[in-house]
């Protein structure tokens, strides 16, 4: 599926825009989103999903633009959307919750959607928990019966909001399973703030800050924004000058080792390969548009 967003923008009554000229073509598969709390990325992604419309530009999916309401109907067909506060119905067993979703989408056949239910929630790892109530699970089990929902229908475009947020490791790398294998079929759009998330599963990304785009290119490109600007101090008891970006901090017994993004390392830095992390933070820690 082929998403274009161009010169989108959204402005809302007495706030600054939330988006601003938005333009980027997305490709297949795997696609993180980034940005801080109040970036515009929930705001992209109502817009996407044909929840809210854009003040000015347009978006076309595989050549269907989101202004025509018959579009946009034809798009809930095909897509699933996964909010990052989504609360389940509670007294609903899984198999009885997907069935709802999929008379939501327009499945008509009682038997079709019993079948996908059934292989979601397989799929999912939740089929020894198939007839329990949902108001019993925990949180991590409700995230994965949010993923079932989203997939019913199959979807083409699959949008996903902060989907491992809250989750105990084990849970996170199970759904960043799951996430990596959905991208092969389908576009996958991952909201995250946890950037370890969109290493292991996104080979693409874009960044937004204050409503404007920062960044767009494969996920690779993204790190090389801190190649040779990446460093790991001596243990030192002084953090470094407020001029100079911390990414983290490791404590030993000898002090405190701080990792740093800078074009001005101080004298007891050591140069390091770059990650996702500090190529972000080389965004985040320009002027701002």
């Amino acid at each position: 599926m082929f998403v274009s967003i161009d010169s989108v923008t959204k402005d809302f009554r007495k706030k600054p825009a939330a988006l601003d000229n938005v333009t980027i073509d997305l490709p297949a598969g795997m696609i993180g989103l980034l940005g801080s709390n109040g970036a515009g990325k929930t705001t992209l992604m109502r817009i996407l999903c044909g929840i809210i419309p854009p003040t000015r530009g347009q978006v076309l999916i595989d050549s269907h633009n989101l202004a025509d309401a018959s579009a946009r109907r034809a798009l809930k067909r095909t897509l699933g959307y996964l909010p990052q506060d989504i609360e389940p119905y509670p007294n609903l067993n899984p198999i009885e919750f997907l069935d709802y979703i999929g008379i939501l989408k327009g499945i008509a056949s009682a038997a079709d959607r019993k079948a996908q239910a059934n292989e979601l929630i397989e799929r999912v790892g939740l089929s020894d928990a198939r007839k329990r109530r949902i108001g019993g699970f925990s949180g991590g089990m409700r995230r994965r019966v949010g993923i079932a929902q989203a997939l019913m229908g199959d979807p083409r475009l699959l949008v996903v909001d902060e989907p491992t947020a809250g989750l105990d490791p084990e849970e996170r790398m199970r759904f960043r399973t799951l996430l990596a294998s959905l991208g092969e079929h389908r576009t996958v759009i991952l909201s995250t703030h946890i950037l370890d998330d969109v290493a292991q599963t996104c080979p693409y990304v874009f960044v937004l800050r204050h409503g404007r785009k920062t960044f767009d290119g494969p996920t690779a490109g993204l790190v090389n924004e801190a190649r040779g600007r990446t460093w790991v101090t001596a243990p030192r008891t002084t953090s470094p000058s407020e001029d100079i970006a911390v990414v983290n901090a490791i404590s030993t017994p000898e002090g405190t080792r701080y990792r740093i993004v800078t074009d001005n390392p101080p004298p007891d830095a050591e140069p390091v390969e770059p990650s996702l992390e500090d190529g972000y933070m080389v965004l985040a820690t320009k002027e701002a548009p």
